[in-house]
């Protein structure tokens, strides 16, 4: 199991970096915290140039590198998703998914690609966004299987639209997010914030069902308070307890402490969230590797 950050390209010239960093050297100062992993937030405007200097700095510092593209509201989204080459939405996953392959040559080890299905709004028929997800995810995955094998595409758990929000997202449900997965044959990312929310508003179950936590090889992990995405020092999100029932089904994955640094330094203490969280996930690993030893 590999614990990782949210890190965003320019992370270096970026004010709140360096607000909640100050004078440290990030990348050697997040090793010392023991983080092994960062996961790069791209979409339609990433810049491909900047996106490899990224992956390179960050690969030479010894971290392991994942992308998240982001599409929702955009053309490029699942929703528009052909398998036509001239396709906007395929274009877009098509070079992340190639620049994902040039990653594993890099770090000598698979590289995810971690996607959300398609979102649109309460006009579309639910049927329509899920067929269309699971031809994107059908194609993303035998892309990879015949260009970059050991690039791995995961579908992620999504948070639900608020009540009322004229809103759709696929695979907002466990049992949605199965359906993608499996008809599409591709992994899938537990996003603990949005399952806690979703539970939350809804009284939907907390835990996923056997045959889909079988299928999780990558996690989002994250707190809560008032908003998401919030350093693990509230004790809202049970994510410890999600992290032992991973392991006890075969987990081996990255975990991604998805928190951005405006949520770092809103929270009490500011760096120091950002320490007592890592502190907290290396706690953790340490005694599932404990438990898992043969005795």
């Amino acid at each position: 199991m590999l614990i990782g950050l949210k890190l965003d390209i320019g992370f270096a010239q970026e004010e709140l970096y360096r607000r909640l960093y100050g004078t440290r050297d990030v990348l050697p100062f997040l090793k010392e915290l023991g983080f092994e992993a960062v996961e790069a937030p791209v979409g339609p405007g990433t810049d491909l140039g900047r996106l490899r200097e990224h992956i390179a700095c960050c690969t030479e510092a010894g971290l392991k590198v994942s992308l998240h593209p982001y599409s929702e509201s955009t053309i490029f989204n699942a929703l528009y998703f052909s398998p036509e080459a001239g396709n906007p939405c395929r274009q877009m996953h098509e070079r992340f998914l190639a620049i994902a392959g040039e990653v594993t040559q890099m770090q000598k080890c698979p590289t995810v690609v971690n996607i959300h299905g398609a979102a649109a709004g309460i006009d579309e028929a639910r049927e329509q966004l899920l067929s269309r997800s699971i031809a994107f995810f059908t194609w993303a995955g035998q892309w990879c299987r015949d260009n970059a094998p050991e690039v791995v595409v995961t579908v992620e758990l999504q948070m639900s639209p608020d009540p009322g929000e004229p809103r759709q997202r696929i695979g907002d449900t466990y049992a949605e997010l199965l359906d993608v997965a499996t008809q599409s044959g591709v992994k899938a990312c537990w996003d603990f914030g949005h399952a806690f929310w979703n539970t939350r508003r809804f009284g939907w179950p907390i835990a996923p069902p056997e045959e889909l936590l079988r299928r999780i090889v990558h996690v989002h992990c994250h707190d809560a308070s008032t908003e998401d995405h919030q350093p693990l020092v509230h004790g809202a999100v049970p994510w410890r307890e999600f992290i032992d029932l991973l392991v006890a089904h075969g987990f081996n994955g990255r975990v991604i402490l998805e928190v951005p640094p405006d949520s770092f330094l809103r929270s009490a203490g500011g760096i120091q969230s950002l320490i007592d969280s890592a502190k907290a996930l290396k706690n953790l690993r340490q005694e599932v590797s404990l438990k898992s030893r043969p005795r």
